[in-house]
C-alpha cells in the first residue's frame, strides 16, 4: 500500500488514511474547489514510526490531567522519546519522490491531520502543529514534530475533554503548496457566537492567515447576510502587522499607518469569499469554517471543518406543541436522558454529525427546542435536484444511503412485542413488600426499559419529516409549484393511524348513547366525574361494557405529557367528556364515511399523477408515497405505544410516594415527581435524618416552583433581549463577542506558561492573547478575556466547545484588570462588565 496519496486520489478521501484536514482537503479538491495542490502522508507511517518507541511508550492513564503544570511535563517526555526516532527510510524516500513535483523553490505548508480532528464533534483547533513555508529538505523534519504534536498537553487535554480514547490517537501529514497570500483568513457559513443560521462571519488580515487564526492581534470583521449577501457590520480593526513567508519559515512585518488602518479586502474579494463559503456548506450540507487566501487576485480554499459547535436559540417553535404545559422535575430528568440516547442512536443511523448539545432543555418548568439544532439537522433538504434526469441519475445513490428507512419499520414491529411483554412484567410485579430503595430500583428498570424500546424513535420522527419533504419537492418538480401543492395535498390526506382507530371508537361510544335516550340524559344532565362515581353507568349494561374494554385498550393513554399527569386510565371521565363532546357536534358525518372520501380522493390522485409521470420512474414514486404513507401511520403508532410506560412508572412511583409520605417526606404520594432523579438516589442511598429532611426541603421547594410557573405565559424566546446591562451599574470594558454566555467571576492574570500552576479553578481568565498550548486551562476558567484576536481565533473556537463566554480584543484588560477583581463577562455581546 502506498504511504502517500495526491489529493485528487479517491482513497485521500478515506478519514482513517488521511485523518480529518488530509480527508476534507482531498474531497474538496476532487469536488472542484480551488484547493492548493498536495498530497497527504498516511495514518499508517504514524504508527509505524511510534512502534519503534517499543510497547512501553505512553502510559495515558498515568497522566496528571488534573495539573495543567505536570502535564506539561509527562507530555515533554513523551515528545522526547519520539523525537529519538526517524521517518522509517521507505516512506521518507516516497515522500521525497513526491516533492520533486514541484520546482526547487517551492515552499510548503505541512498540517497535522489526526484521524479525530475536523469532525462534526471536535475540531481540535490549532491543538496540533503547522508549519508554513517549508523548504523541500525540512519537510521529513516538519512530519515528525506533527507526529510529536499529537503529544502535546493541550491535545492530551483536549481529548481528554472530548471523551477520546488516547490509545487509538493517530496521525496523517497534509503537505501542501504554501500560497504566498496578499490576505488571508477565516470564515464561517453561520454567525458561530450567537448561532444565527442567517449570518456568515469573515475575519481577515493581510499576508497569511496564521496572524488571523492565532488570535495574536487586531482584526477585520465582516458579518455578512446569508440569504442576500448584504454586509450587516463592517469593523476594520487596528492591525499592526502582518505574517509573511521568510527564507526560514514565517516572520512578521510590521504595517504602515496607511495599511493599519485600511480593509485587509476590498467588496469584491468579499463578495467572491461569499460565494465560495456558500458553497462548501452546500457541498457538505453542514456549516462549516473555512481558512482561505487571495494571492495574485486567485481565492484559494486552504482547509474546511465542520462547524463543531453551534449556540442554541432557545424558542418554544419546536416543543410548544408537544410540550405545552409545566413540567415536573423527575418526569423531565426520566425524558431527558432517553431521549438524547435516542438522539444519539438515531443520527448515527441518519449518518448525521454526532450532536453533542441538547435539543430539548427545561427553563423554569417549561421545555424549550434549539431552534438552530432543528433547523440544522430535521429542516434541510437532503438533497437537490433539478429536474428528472438529475433524479434518475441519484436513484441508485438514494437506494444506498437510505436503506434503514425501509428496514426501520420491520425491526421495529419486530422488537415492539419484547416491549409489550416486558412491561406487563412490570405491572405484575408485587410492590407492596418491597423496601423503597427496592421499589427505586423498580422504577430506574421501567424507566430504562422504556429508553432501550425508545432507542429508533427520533430516526422515525425525522424520517417522517424527510420523506414529507422529499415527496413535496418532487411533485412540485414534475406538477410546478402550485399543482405539486394541490397533489400532495390529496396524496396525504388520509392515513390508516392508531389516534384515527381510536377516534372511531369513541364517534361509536356516542352513537351508543344516542339512540339510548335515557342514558344520553344521564350523561348530559350529570358530570362524568360523578357519573362515574356513583356507578351511574350500571343501568346501561351494553355501553359500560364497550366503555370500559375503551379504558382497557386505551387506558394508558395521556392527557398531558407529564407522567405526573393522570392518563385516561386513571381519569375515565375525561373519556366521558369526550363522548359529551361528539354528542353535542352534528354527528351527521361519521368517520368512516370521511375516511372513504378520502381514500378515494388519494386514489383518484395517484391515478391522475402518474398518467402524467414517465413510466420509468413509476416505482420510485410508488415506493416513495408507500414509505410517506408506511412513516405517518408508525410515527402515530410509536408515540401510542410509548405512553403505554406512563401507567407502569406512576404505579411504581406511588408506591414509592405511599412509602415516604406517612414519614412527613411528602404532602401526598405522587409529590415524588417534584424531586430531581439524583436527589431520590441520593436520599435513598444516604438512608439518614439528614439527608431525608434535605430531601423534603428540596421537594417542598421544587413544588411551590412548579405551581409557580404554572400559572405564568413563558417567554416564547428564552432571554430573547439578554442581560440588561445599565451604565450606572458599574465600569465596563468593550472587547468583540467571542463565545456566548453569562458568567462572574475574580480575575486571574495570565502573563505566560509559569502562571499555569497558580490558576485557581474558577476565575476568568485575562491573557494578552491565548495560543492552544493554553487549552488545559479553559477547563478551569469561567470566562476568557484577551487584549488581541477576534471570534474566528483558536482561542474563541476552544471556548465556544468549553461552552464558557469569552470576549477578544479587549483593550488595555490587562491594565485596566488586576487579579481576584470581580467582574461580569458576557460572551454574547462583547462586554466585560467590572463589579
Amino acid at each position: 500500500m502506498k504511504n502517500t496519496l495526491s489529493f485528487e486520489d479517491a482513497a485521500a478521501g478515506s478519514l482513517d488514511f488521511s485523518g480529518g484536514k488530509g480527508a476534507n482537503l482531498s474531497l474538496l479538491t476532487q469536488r472542484g474547489f480551488p484547493v492548493p495542490r498536495g498530497f497527504v502522508i498516511g495514518v499508517m507511517v504514524y504508527k509505524e514510526f511510534v512502534r519503534q518507541a517499543g510497547d512501553g511508550w505512553l502510559d495515558a492513564k498515568g497522566l496528571s490531567l488534573g495539573n495543567p503544570a505536570e502535564l506539561r511535563k509527562e507530555c515533554g517526555e513523551i515528545q522526547k522519546k519520539l523525537l529519538k526516532h526517524l521517518i522509517p527510510e521507505h516512506a521518507a524516500i516516497e515522500i521525497s519522490k513526491r516533492l520533486r513535483d514541484w520546482p526547487e523553490d517551492t515552499f510548503f505548508s505541512v498540517r497535522s491531520s489526526s484521524t479525530m480532528e475536523d469532525l462534526a464533534g471536535a475540531a481540535f483547533a490549532g491543538q496540533h502543529e503547522t508549519f508554513l513555508h517549508v523548504r523541500a529538505d525540512e519537510v521529513v523534519a516538519r512530519v515528525r514534530a506533527c507526529y510529536s504534536s499529537l503529544w502535546a498537553d493541550r491535545a492530551v487535554a483536549y481529548r481528554e475533554q472530548q471523551g477520546f480514547d488516547h490509545a487509538h490517537a493517530a496521525m496523517a501529514v497534509v503537505v501542501q503548496e504554501m500560497v504566498p497570500s496578499e490576505c488571508a483568513g477565516v470564515g464561517f457559513s453561520i454567525n458561530p457566537v450567537n448561532g444565527n443560521l442567517a449570518e456568515m462571519v469573515v475575519n481577515s488580515n493581510f499576508g497569511l492567515g496564521e496572524s488571523v487564526v492565532s488570535g495574536e492581534g487586531e482584526v477585520d470583521q465582516w458579518i455578512i447576510d446569508k440569504a442576500d449577501r448584504s454586509i450587516r457590520l463592517r469593523n476594520i480593526g487596528r492591525k499592526s502587522r502582518k505574517v509573511i513567508g521568510g527564507d526560514a519559515g514565517t516572520c512578521e512585518m510590521s504595517l504602515t499607518d496607511d495599511e493599519s488602518s485600511a480593509a485587509s479586502m476590498d467588496e469584491g474579494e468579499l463578495a467572491e469569499l461569499v460565494d465560495l463559503l456558500i458553497r462548501v456548506e452546500d457541498s457538505y450540507g453542514f456549516p462549516q469554517d473555512i481558512e482561505w487566501a487571495f494571492a495574485k487576485g486567485k481565492l484559494w480554499l486552504l482547509q474546511s471543518r465542520p462547524v463543531t459547535t453551534i449556540p442554541p436559540h432557545w424558542t418554544r417553535d419546536e416543543s410548544a406543541e408537544r410540550f405545552p404545559n409545566v413540567i415536573t422535575p423527575l418526569t423531565w430528568d426520566f425524558v431527558e436522558s432517553g431521549f438524547h440516547r435516542s438522539l444519539d442512536h438515531s443520527f448515527e443511523l441518519l449518518d448525521f454529525p454526532a450532536f453533542s448539545g441538547k435539543w430539548f432543555a427545561k427553563f423554569d418548568h417549561y421545555i424549550y427546542g434549539d431552534q438552530n439544532a432543528v433547523e440544522l439537522h430535521a429542516r434541510r433538504a437532503p438533497f437537490y435536484v433539478s429536474s428528472l434526469d438529475d433524479l434518475r441519475a441519484m436513484i441508485p445513490e438514494l437506494r444506498r444511503r437510505y436503506a434503514w428507512v425501509q428496514e426501520l419499520p420491520v425491526a421495529w414491529m419486530r422488537d415492539l412485542d419484547h416491549y409489550l411483554v416486558t412491561l406487563g412484567r412490570f405491572q405484575g410485579e408485587p410492590l407492596e413488600e418491597k423496601s423503597p430503595l427496592e421499589i427505586w430500583r423498580h422504577v430506574l428498570a421501567v424507566n430504562e426499559h422504556g429508553a432501550r424500546y425508545f432507542l429508533p424513535n427520533i430516526a422515525i420522527s425525522i424520517a417522517h419529516g424527510t420523506i414529507y419533504q422529499i415527496l413535496h419537492g418532487l411533485l412540485q418538480l414534475v406538477c410546478g409549484h402550485e399543482g405539486g401543492n394541490e397533489i400532495f395535498d390529496r396524496l396525504m390526506a388520509w392515513c390508516d393511524t392508531k389516534t384515527g382507530q381510536i377516534n372511531k371508537e369513541l364517534f361509536d361510544l356516542a352513537l351508543m348513547v344516542k339512540e339510548q335516550p335515557m342514558l344520553r340524559l344521564e350523561i348530559a344532565s350529570r358530570a362524568s366525574r360523578e357519573i362515574l362515581l356513583n356507578d351511574g353507568l350500571g343501568g346501561f349494561p351494553e355501553f359500560s361494557d364497550r366503555f370500559q374494554r375503551f379504558i382497557r385498550d386505551h387506558g394508558h393513554r395521556e392527557v398531558d405529557f407529564d407522567a405526573y399527569i393522570a392518563t385516561w386510565g386513571e381519569a375515565p371521565e375525561i373519556v366521558l367528556d369526550n363522548v359529551r363532546l361528539i354528542l353535542d357536534s352534528p354527528m351527521d358525518h361519521p368517520p368512516s364515511e370521511t375516511q372513504r372520501e378520502l381514500k378515494v380522493r388519494a386514489q383518484e390522485a395517484e391515478a391522475e399523477f402518474f398518467n402524467q409521470l414517465p413510466p420509468d420512474l413509476h416505482f420510485f414514486f410508488h415506493e416513495l408515497l408507500r414509505l410517506a404513507r408506511v412513516y405517518t401511520s408508525l410515527d402515530d403508532l410509536e408515540h401510542y405505544q410509548t405512553t403505554r410506560l406512563t401507567p407502569a412508572l406512576r404505579r411504581g412511583l406511588r408506591a414509592l410516594g405511599e412509602k415516604l409520605a406517612p414519614r412527613d417526606l411528602l404532602d401526598e404520594p405522587m409529590d415524588v415527581f417534584f424531586a430531581h432523579q439524583q436527589q431520590m438516589e441520593t436520599a435513598l442511598l444516604m438512608d439518614s435524618d439528614e439527608g431525608w429532611a434535605a430531601f423534603a426541603d428540596q421537594v417542598k421547594t421544587q413544588k411551590t416552583a412548579y405551581h409557580r410557573d404554572r400559572m405564568r405565559k413563558p417567554d416564547w424566546v428564552l432571554g430573547e433581549s439578554g442581560p440588561v446591562f445599565r451604565k450606572d451599574d458599574g465600569d465596563f470594558l468593550q472587547g468583540l463577542a467571542g463565545s456566548a454566555g453569562v458568567a462572574e467571576g475574580p480575575v486571574f492574570l495570565v502573563l505566560g506558561p509559569d502562571d499555569f500552576a497558580k490558576f485557581p479553578k474558577g476565575a476568568v481568565l485575562v491573557a494578552g492573547t491565548t495560543n492552544p498550548t493554553w487549552t488545559p486551562l479553559f477547563y478551569n476558567a469561567a470566562a476568557v478575556i484577551t487584549e488581541s484576536g477576534g471570534p474566528l481565533s483558536h482561542g474563541a473556537v476552544t471556548a465556544r466547545e468549553m461552552r464558557i463566554p469569552a470576549v477578544m480584543s479587549v483593550r488595555e484588560s490587562l491594565s485596566r484588570l488586576s487579579n481576584g477583581t470581580r467582574v461580569r463577562v458576557d460572551g454574547g455581546t462583547g462586554r466585560v462588565e467590572i463589579l
